[in-house]
């Protein structure tokens, strides 16, 4: 899994918790929500994606300095040397079988 995938999935997450709270806490402007659409879509659009973008960056620099940032790479490296044979030979072979749709013990 790419690690922009990871952080915009977060991002998501996150974006939508804090609008289910928001919501929560400003019902009481839920009569005058047109107006207000209507009238500031431009500087809420603007502040809302400002939002989202420091999510993404915020959470993107939290995963690097986790390590966790490119684990999908690394895994993949790991897959391929163990389909290559360089580790284990029988994990080699039954993956290899796998593929072959031998599933024969």
């Amino acid at each position: 899994m790419h690690p922009w995938k990871v952080s915009l999935g977060l991002t998501v997450a996150v974006t939508a918790s804090l609008v289910f709270v928001a919501a929560a806490r400003f019902d009481y402007l839920s009569p005058h929500r047109r107006f207000i659409v209507t009238e500031y879509w431009w500087p809420i659009g603007l502040c809302a994606g400002s939002l989202v973008l420091t999510i993404v960056v915020a959470l993107a620099g939290v995963l690097r300095s986790l390590g966790l940032y490119d684990v999908g790479r690394k895994v993949d490296l790991v897959e391929r040397s163990a389909r290559r044979g360089d580790g284990d030979p029988e994990l080699a072979r039954r993956l290899h079988d796998q593929e072959h749709g031998d599933f024969a013990e």
